[in-house]
């Protein structure tokens, strides 16, 4: 094979990859996601134990590499860090103001987490022709299948949007160039519950999570919306 059919033939497969991916303005079948959904707990995964988990890891990453830097700065004198909270430790007043902004900066942390991980327990959905609405106690988001625009990622990266079908799958990408990407996808069901996918991949703290989630359809009349909470964002 010469050089430049080499060449050619990895354009060409390229294109083709590419097309195949393409998401598409309908499903192959008609599908219909609108409803009001709430989180099935035993058929979920536990985001929010997953989500701690990861941070405790990587915070007790955070507090081995600073113990080896303490280590090699004062090879005779250093001992390791005393756990927060440890009887008969004394903490001075400029230790302790430094832990209250360290628990401040966790908690703001945590809660942006949260978020890029969708952890609430409903999902109302409206769907009408190409245009899907959802709306959880986190935000709302609008989508239109086939389309291609930018968003903010909730680290701040500005990020591609991708939304449409795959056959059954409704399928949301966000890939911000050399940082977070995310892929979700919502599908119907045979037992009239929806299964919602999540996987984070490249430059972010959750490169590597994916949560499976499954939703069953509420019953009932829709609670009525407290004015006073403002509108969703």
């Amino acid at each position: 094979m010469t050089l430049s059919f080499r060449f050619v033939a990895v354009v060409l497969f390229c294109f083709i990859g590419g097309a195949a991916s393409a998401l598409e303005e309908f499903p192959k079948r008609p599908v219909n996601l609108e409803g009001r959904w709430v989180l099935n707990s035993a058929q979920s995964d536990d985001a929010e134990q997953l989500l701690m988990d990861r941070l405790e890891r990587q915070r007790l990453e955070d507090r081995k590499r600073m113990e080896r830097w303490l280590r090699r700065r004062e090879p005779t004198g250093a001992r390791p860090l005393p756990p927060i909270g440890e009887e008969g430790v004394e903490i001075p007043a400029a230790t302790r103001d430094a832990m209250a902004r360290v628990k401040r900066r966790r908690e703001r942390e945590e809660d942006l987490y949260r978020r890029m991980l969708g952890i609430a327990r409903t999902l109302n959905i409206r769907q009408e022709g190409r245009s899907i609405e959802m709306r959880s106690s986190i935000e709302t988001r609008r989508f239109t299948a086939g389309s291609e625009s930018q968003v903010s990622m909730p680290e701040g990266q500005l990020a591609d949007l991708k939304a449409g079908w795959e056959g059954q799958w409704f399928v949301v990408q966000r890939r911000a160039r050399g940082g977070p990407r995310v892929t979700e996808k919502f599908r119907l069901l045979k037992t009239d519950q929806l299964e919602y996918q999540m996987a984070w991949s490249g430059d972010t703290e959750l490169a590597g999570m994916k949560v499976n989630r499954i939703f069953d359809r509420a019953q009932g009349e829709p609670p009525v919306r407290d004015p006073d909470l403002g509108p969703v964002r």
